[in-house]
């Protein structure tokens, strides 16, 4: 049965969509938190679905939610109930062994001949991990909004702290070692402290570069700029060199949020996060969240290439 199954899917699949998964699925880079007892596991044929722990029953907990606008927008986020420590483990035992058996399946597929078999195996354990992963994010964005609430002031919103916060918050996702005895809760909240750190001194920074001058300097400068009146062609011809940039250092999805964004991708205005949203399949603020990712990347590029025509222009000879 399980091979005149596996013929029928091949028979229904398309040569160039078996060589686009294959070829995906061979790229990708599969990281994981390894575990000593993962192979005892696999060599046991443990199945992950029938992973049991005894989690102690618990009360509801009361749920603060912040305060105007907010609320409505991260209530739902927050409904999620705060995982116990017995449930951390589950869940992050679970999330780490399904990547390590997509990774182990990956390295056995054969280039040339590859199992489609196995390539939806793969498939398969990457959305469950997937799913694992976003269920552990969800019952810790009441950190985000916690600690957002502490850090929020008149130059650091709300919404920017939740947004960076949330950023840190997979990130901790990704990198935590349960098998330390640590609460994923008190890990997460100094990853989401540290970014919040780290972005209000950058900030700082920034606004101490701008220093005031005498107004009356302003005005006996001689405005020597003209404006720069570019015609049809060549504004198509910039816009082509802005996208080509942003191909070269960008995903396909931070690419066509940024362009989406900007009005980069030849629409006459820029589309709204809604926009955005719906035509990926995305929520509005995971949008937002690969649009500010997608910006920082690019300013950090602008940056090198500044440095090094600093360098280069120090190094030429007078």
């Amino acid at each position: 049965m399980v091979r005149s199954s596996s013929s029928s899917i091949d028979r229904q699949m398309s040569g160039c969509d078996q060589e686009a998964r294959v070829a995906r699925i061979l790229m990708l880079e599969i990281e994981f938190i390894p575990s000593d007892e993962f192979e005892s596991m696999l060599a046991a044929k443990t199945k992950t679905q029938k992973f049991e722990i005894d989690t102690p029953k618990r009360a509801p907990r009361r749920r603060v939610a912040p305060d105007g606008e907010h609320t409505s927008c991260l209530s739902s986020a927050l409904s999620e109930p705060l995982l116990s420590f017995a449930e951390e483990q589950f869940e992050f035992r679970r999330m780490n062994y399904l990547k390590f058996v997509a990774a182990r399946l990956q390295t056995s597929l054969n280039p040339r001949r590859p199992s489609i078999t196995k390539v939806a195996e793969i498939e398969r354990l990457l959305v469950e991990a997937k799913e694992v992963r976003d269920h552990i994010i969800r019952s810790n964005l009441r950190l985000v909004v916690s600690n957002a609430g502490k850090y929020r002031s008149p130059h650091y919103g709300f919404e920017d702290l939740v947004s960076d916060g949330s950023l840190a918050l997979m990130e901790a996702v990704d990198k935590f070692d349960y098998q330390r005895g640590f609460r994923f809760s008190t890990y997460a909240t100094h990853a989401i402290r540290r970014s919040f750190f780290r972005k209000i001194e950058r900030r700082q920074r920034d606004r101490t570069r701008f220093v005031a001058t005498d107004p009356s300097v302003l005005i006996s400068t001689p405005d020597t700029f003209e404006e720069l009146d570019l015609g049809a062609t060549a504004q198509t011809r910039l816009i082509g060199r802005v996208v080509e940039t942003l191909s070269e250092h960008l995903s396909d999805r931070e690419r066509h949020i940024v362009e989406g964004r900007f009005g980069l991708n030849g629409r006459s205005e820029p589309r709204t996060l809604m926009e955005l949203s719906s035509e990926l399949g995305i929520c509005k603020e995971r949008v937002r969240q690969v649009e500010g990712l997608a910006l920082r990347k690019l300013q950090s590029v602008a940056i090198n290439y500044t440095h090094t025509d600093t360098e280069l222009s120090e190094a030429a000879p007078v």
